[in-house]
């Protein structure tokens, strides 16, 4: 248990200083998933999650939605950047540290669109992320037995025993068990601001609709760390994306503010026994006025989980703790 606690207190300062350098380098990215340190509870008896922690670093090669977003005359900003998007979820026993943890390294690109209004209180924009990189968790373990390597004759052969009745989170090896996967990842965003006297957002509609497909070349060119076939079966190639997000500003009260997020993801075609919805439901609430970014965050999940191989567990999950944000409220001109 006090390496469990390390780790936590490891993982709250290193997201703390990253928030550092979030405002120091003014790096902001509108169509993101925000970093968390959640504690969470859990989909199966079999392991009880103690947090869950999702620490989100770019590397930017280029960024300009602070400088472009305050001139009215630029209609087009855009962010070029490497992203290092791990998930690291600790539980109550060993885990040694971390088990199976879940790695993401993308190349990305984002970029907004100023659509023209005569309002003077309006804002509206569209635009889209895209992402192409590697998804794994760095386990070297057969996925459904923690008695063979992964790719060996002896794992190979576990797979031609699974069929649609198998109920995989019985035989999923939680310790050792690989998931490796190339992926790319397009999502396109809506969204209309209300602002205020000082052209800061008082309110804002989202809508993303998104679209990822599992491919085994690495950006499509380099021929490692994609799927096998006995994997792609069980998981799918696409998944389609779905969010909304509604943001206020509580008056009078200097940019407190709080936001309620839906997100939906839909696998295609998964095996029978894994449940293709994953719904979430959040509120955020943003209580400090000097930093923006940081809030508290409270979720209900039902469905499928989204750490790596565990994706096959599904049900009901509370989760509560604390987010960043990517992109908190700063004034916008008005359009010409």
């Amino acid at each position: 248990m006090k390496h469990q606690f390390f780790v936590a207190f490891l993982f709250l300062n290193l997201t703390l200083f990253g928030q550092k350098s979030f405002n120091d380098y003014a790096q902001f990215y509108p169509i993101s998933e925000a970093p968390t340190i959640r504690f969470m509870s859990s989909y199966t008896k079999q392991e009880t999650i103690l947090f869950d922690a999702n620490p989100v670093v770019r590397f930017s090669l280029f960024n300009n939605f602070l400088k472009g977003l305050m001139q009215a005359e630029k209609l087009h900003t855009q962010a070029w950047y490497i992203a290092f998007r791990p998930q690291l979820r600790m539980y109550t026993d060993n885990s040694l540290p971390v088990r199976t943890p879940s790695y993401k390294i993308f190349l990305g690109t984002q970029h907004l669109f100023r659509i023209p209004t005569t309002a003077t209180n309006t804002q509206n924009f569209w635009g889209f992320s895209l992402e192409s990189g590697h998804f794994s968790n760095g386990q070297d373990g057969s996925a459904f037995s923690e008695s063979f390597p992964d790719d060996s004759p002896q794992s190979d052969s576990i797979y031609h025993l699974i069929n649609a009745s198998t109920h995989l989170p019985d035989i999923l090896n939680r310790r050792s068990g690989n998931f490796s996967t190339n992926l790319t990842e397009l999502i396109v965003n809506y969204r209309t601001y209300r602002l205020d006297d000082d052209n800061q957002p008082k309110q804002m509609h989202a809508l993303n609709v998104g679209f990822v497909r599992y491919h085994n070349r690495f950006l499509g060119i380099a021929d490692f760390g994609g799927f096998s076939q006995n994997d792609i079966k069980i998981y799918g190639y696409n998944r389609l994306l779905l969010g909304y997000e509604y943001m206020k500003v509580l008056e009078n009260h200097q940019n407190k503010r709080y936001a309620i997020q839906q997100h939906l993801e839909i696998i295609n075609h998964p095996h029978s026994s894994v449940n293709p919805i994953r719904a979430e439901t959040s509120i955020t609430f943003y209580p400090f006025v000097q930093s923006k970014a940081i809030g508290f965050v409270a979720s209900y999940i039902f469905g499928h989980d989204n750490y790596n191989f565990r994706f096959v567990d599904a049900g009901h999950q509370l989760t509560f703790g604390i987010t960043w944000s990517q992109f908190p409220p700063f004034a916008l001109t008005n359009a010409l």
